[in-house]
């Protein structure tokens, strides 16, 4: 974080990457390019993480034994939007980065009821993106 940045809420969710094109399966050893810092990175498919949103960037942490580990990339907040959240027994969507040439698909834990609730909190704090079909 940098000097003056401000945590606006930090939240939990379940990581994944999401192919651009429709119908093509990603549940096994899926792994989206994530730019941080100029160096490229693997995230694997639904790795549990700690999302913190400040008032300039969105940033993603490792979750080890229900505490923050590993950074594992950052964005600016102005480059992210998200699709309209899926609510049904989990809470879905997908987080695009101006730039990125895939989404990465977020999933939000029923239980417990706080996790829930700040990533409720979350998707209401993103700006919407409808995703073009191609």
């Amino acid at each position: 974080m940098r000097a003056g940045e401000q945590v606006e809420l930090v939240a939990m969710a379940k990581v994944g990457s999401v192919a651009k094109s429709v119908g093509k399966s990603v549940a096994f050893g899926v792994a989206v390019g994530v730019l941080s810092g100029g160096t490229m990175m693997a995230l694997p498919v639904q790795a549990e993480a700690y999302v913190v949103l400040t008032d300039r960037q969105i940033l993603f942490f490792r979750s080890y034994s229900g505490s923050p580990g590993r950074h594992i990339f950052g964005a600016p907040r102005h480059l992210v939007a998200i699709t309209e959240p899926k609510s049904g027994f989990l809470l879905k969507f997908q987080l695009y980065v101006q730039g990125w040439n895939q989404a990465l698909a977020l999933t939000v834990p029923p239980l417990p009821p706080r996790v829930r609730k700040r990533g409720v909190a979350l998707t209401g704090l993103l700006p919407r993106i409808v995703p073009v079909s191609v």
